[in-house]
């Protein structure tokens, strides 16, 4: 709503008093101009003295009319702008840019061409977009762009308006030029706009990087650049298959350059379970692997720090940098680095690796190791150390375990190189002298009660079974019954479970004061292997979907991902539903998956392996 500068001063009343006008320096401007800038200053300050329009008019020899436009270029406006105040007294200044409030001109009704073209450019949909990305692509020479000319752009544009049926008897098509010379204004303005040289944006890490341990955590997880194997045993025969690639996850320190931790995970994409494992390694100890792979050794003083002493297993960490995925930014992942583990987590800025450039470094030295297998999937796609086509229709000569113990071997004998940052100091030689000379704060050793960094909880109400009287809970699809509820006052009352994210078979149950009743368990169909929740989705989405029965829809999952085992990565599903399975559960299956990860007392798999002939120099082909 526009107003004039009477409703102005009475919408706005502290306008009245000169004195919270807005100062302007005079002196800045030139000599006409500051003339006439304190004859409007006298003018406005009369009038908001009470003095009437005449008699201030009478007195400077002016017109009524002129005073008032003054005031209306000083205090009148759009309501919700606000007024110009005094850069309105300053002759000659554009105080808004102009905008047209008539209708366009017609054939039979003439109104001026005065910011038509603008009018038409902001009210045909889609036209500015149009013109503007035709713009961007010729000072981007784009493959697609043209070389834009005056002409060119203008016919652009009337041949924009007539495929939108515009109106022939309104502006462009009232004037003989058509708005071509508007046109060509807008061209050479959004030009030089576009040409204009951009800054971009700089972001400042810190200026002092930490030199004490466990100050600064870098933590990232990465694709191995590599592909292994698994042994599949089918009907007492064992097939080899291909995986497809794992995930790598990694936390060092900045201070000493000290790996802390690693962990695999058997998925392209980590969840947050998968990082929460990583970051309860950072106050567990390490255990090293059982090497299988011939060649591979630790050495005598290779391992984590976590593998020291008690000590390196409860510091106190300054900041845990990790970058903007979504698994970090979990509720999970925080409660875990800020709660548990008394740190402070820092996301950084979007596309910004350079803040954590000490792990990202990590990755690209260990793949400088990794490149060196036989299939691996390189550094990009034209990368000469790819695995060939050939060799890509036959499972890798690397197993799965193998790759992972080469890579453990490899973090933990990277503790003890000498680094140049470090006074050429091993990272462990150096975290042990500040462990022993410097005071560096540690955690306690109970962090009291509460809800441990794999469990959660959740309000869920007792409901009655639908064929007996057996109270259930109904949790992701399944309903769990037990002792624990076999009261029937709970019905219809609502009670805390917690459980395991890793593992759903079982809940336990408490009130809502926090009695603990008992635990409740899942169907007999849901018992055979440990699922996470993330599963239990997946496997009721199949279910939705009828690519599963209903009657055993953990079975039928593993059947499903057992037909389709030549897939690398239903194959590498398959291998962590049963990574976590007990012996008596894979006896149950007909189908198993062995890689050194799972038991090695597996029958169907040592009369396999019994069955394979040993090498001979008769089974080689000769040539002829």
């Amino acid at each position: 709503m526009e107003l004039t500068w009477r409703n102005r001063l009475m919408q706005e009343p502290e306008w009245w008093d000169f004195k919270r006008w807005p100062f302007v320096d005079s002196q800045s401007l030139s000599p006409a101009a500051r003339r006439r800038y304190h004859t409007n200053t006298r003018i406005v300050a009369n009038v908001l003295d009470g003095r009437p329009l005449n008699e201030v008019a009478r007195e400077l020899r002016l017109s009524p009319s002129w005073v008032t436009q003054l005031m209306n270029r000083c205090l009148a406006g759009n309501e919700d702008a606000p007024p110009a105040l005094t850069q309105g007294l300053v002759p000659h200044r554009r105080l808004r840019r102009s905008q047209r409030k008539t209708a366009l001109s017609t054939l039979t009704h003439s109104a001026g061409d005065r910011c038509a073209f603008e009018y038409v450019m902001n009210t045909v949909p889609g036209l500015k977009a149009h013109l503007m990305k035709q713009i961007r692509r010729a000072v981007t020479r784009h493959r697609r762009g043209q070389n834009l000319t005056p002409r060119r752009f203008h016919a652009m544009f009337v041949a924009y308006l007539i495929a939108q049926d515009w109106p022939q008897d309104v502006y462009p098509f009232t004037s003989p030029s058509r708005g071509y010379e508007a046109a060509r204004r807008f061209l050479k303005d959004s030009l030089a706009d576009l040409k204009m040289p951009r800054d971009k944006p700089r972001v400042t890490g810190p200026k002092i990087p930490p030199v004490c341990a466990f100050q600064e955590i870098h933590i990232d997880e990465a694709h191995i650049d590599c592909k292994g194997a698994a042994a599949v045993v089918l009907h007492n025969q064992m097939k080899p298959v291909r995986l497809a690639r794992i995930s790598l996850l990694l936390a060092r320190d900045v201070g000493t350059g000290a790996y802390l931790a690693g962990s695999f995970a058997l998925t392209t994409h980590p969840d947050s379970a998968d990082i929460l494992g990583l970051l309860e390694q950072l106050v567990q100890p390490w255990e090293p692997l059982t090497l299988t792979a011939p060649g591979l050794s630790y050495s005598a003083k290779a391992g984590f720090p976590s593998a020291l002493n008690e000590s390196f297993c409860r510091p106190t960490f300054g900041i845990v940098r990790l970058d903007n995925a979504l698994v970090h930014l979990s509720h999970q992942v925080r409660r875990m680095v800020c709660d548990h583990l008394g740190a402070t987590a820092n996301f950084g800025l979007p596309k910004n690796p350079k803040a954590r450039a000490l792990i990202e470094q990590a990755f690209r030295r260990l793949n400088v190791d990794i490149h060196r297998l036989p299939s691996t999937t390189g550094s990009h796609p034209t990368d000469v150390l790819r695995e060939p086509a050939k060799l890509q229709k036959e499972p890798p000569f690397v197993s799965l375990k193998a790759l992972e113990e080469a890579i453990g071997v490899l973090l933990t004998e990277y503790n003890h190189s000498p680094l140049g940052n470090q006074g050429a100091q091993t990272p462990m030689e150096q975290m042990q002298y500040q462990m022993a000379n410097h005071l560096l704060p540690l955690r306690a050793t109970s962090l009291g009660p509460g809800l441990g960094p794999y469990e959660r909880s959740q309000v869920v109400t007792v409901r009655k079974g639908f064929t007996i009287d057996e109270p259930r809970i109904n949790f992701e699809g399944c309903q769990y019954t037990g002792a624990a509820l076999n009261d029937a006052s709970r019905i219809n009352q609502k009670v805390t479970i917690v459980f395991d994210i890793r593992d759903i078979r079982s809940l336990q149950v408490f009130t809502l004061d926090g009695q603990r009743l008992g635990e409740v368990l899942a169907p007999g169909t849901w018992q055979r292997f440990a699922h996470s929740i993330s599963m239990r989705k997946k496997i009721n989405r199949l279910v939705r979907e009828n690519a599963l029965s209903r009657h055993d829809p953990l079975g039928g999952f593993f059947d499903y991902m057992a037909a389709h085992y030549t897939l690398p990565r239903d194959a590498l599903t398959l291998l962590r539903l049963t990574a976590g399975s007990t012996p008596e559960d894979e006896q149950q299956e007909e189908l198993s998956v062995q890689n050194e990860r799972t038991a090695s007392d597996d029958k169907a798999l040592k009369k396999a392996l019994n069955q394979l002939p040993d090498w001979t120099p008769a089974m080689a082909k000769k040539r002829r």
